[in-house]
């Protein structure tokens, strides 16, 4: 595997280029767009979530007697998105470059990661405001280098999953509308927009399902690292990448061995 995706850099940045220079050619604002919806969809739910239900975040692990509902629900918003984005953007990859690999014989995922680069930046973009965030606030801790590997078994985890359903997809087209569904009922599911301890105290049931749910560990250890500035248990981290590099190396496998023949099945 590592082989392959070495071999075939060069077309991965090509697409990655492509993309890149495209996906907001015809907007004024450029780039900036990529900021515009997170951020409005961070002052939607701040407003509902902090003053219509009510609900606390934990104290800021700078000063425990303040609370910042926005870089609480940032913090999980940051971590969801670099998931979600891969998934549906790589689903949707081959469809959308499908008269390309009718005409042309070439490694169907390279597509996938180019597409994948560019969503990385754009949460990259979103990171960087998290951190501004944080530095206003003056929650400041070493404990932020932690971020870094949890993201990024979280885009592991993403791309693995985004693997298997871009080959479904291709061959059964409603698998993108389940995918949308299941991703916004699983977007309820993970604590992003109330804490961990909220479900724990009124529903022990509930807090069962949440924690099944793969990406609430990635969010609660993001929620540790950079909100609470505690260093989260010592297996915690090492589990999650292992857990990404897993599922990215399932969904990889399973990509190249029924995506041979992808160009007849687009």
């Amino acid at each position: 595997m590592l082989t392959a995706l070495y071999q075939q850099r060069a077309l991965v940045w090509a697409f990655a280029g492509r993309d890149l220079s495209t996906r907001y050619r015809t907007s004024s604002l450029g780039w900036l767009w990529s900021l515009v919806q997170p951020l409005i969809q961070l002052l939607i739910y701040a407003a509902v979530f902090s003053l219509v239900f009510r609900v606390q975040a934990p104290g800021l692990g700078s000063d425990p007697e303040r609370t910042s509902f926005a870089a609480f629900l940032f913090t999980g918003m940051v971590t969801w998105n670099i998931f979600s984005g891969l998934v549906i953007q790589s689903m949707n990859s081959l469809r959308s470059n499908s008269e390309l690999l009718r005409k042309v014989r070439f490694a169907a995922w390279t597509p996938i990661l180019g597409t994948s680069l560019v969503q990385m930046i754009q949460v990259g973009l979103e990171v960087l405001v998290l951190i501004g965030m944080f530095i206003f606030l003056g929650n400041i801790g070493i404990t932020w280098i932690l971020a870094v590997p949890i993201l990024l078994a979280a885009a592991l985890f993403g791309q693995g999953v985004g693997f298997m359903l871009a080959i479904l997809n291709a061959r059964f087209g409603d698998v993108q509308y389940i995918v949308t569904v299941t991703l916004g009922a699983l977007y309820f599911l993970t604590p992003i927009l109330y804490p961990m301890s909220l479900i724990e105290n009124t529903a022990s049931w509930l807090a069962w399902i949440v924690e099944l749910n793969p990406m609430t560990w990635f969010v609660t250890a993001m929620h540790d690292v950079m909100y609470s500035l505690q260093f989260p248990p010592t297996w915690v981290v090492p589990a999650l990448l292992a857990f990404g590099m897993a599922v990215f190396w399932l969904g990889f496998t399973v990509f190249s061995r029924l995506s041979k023949d992808i160009g007849e099945i687009l």
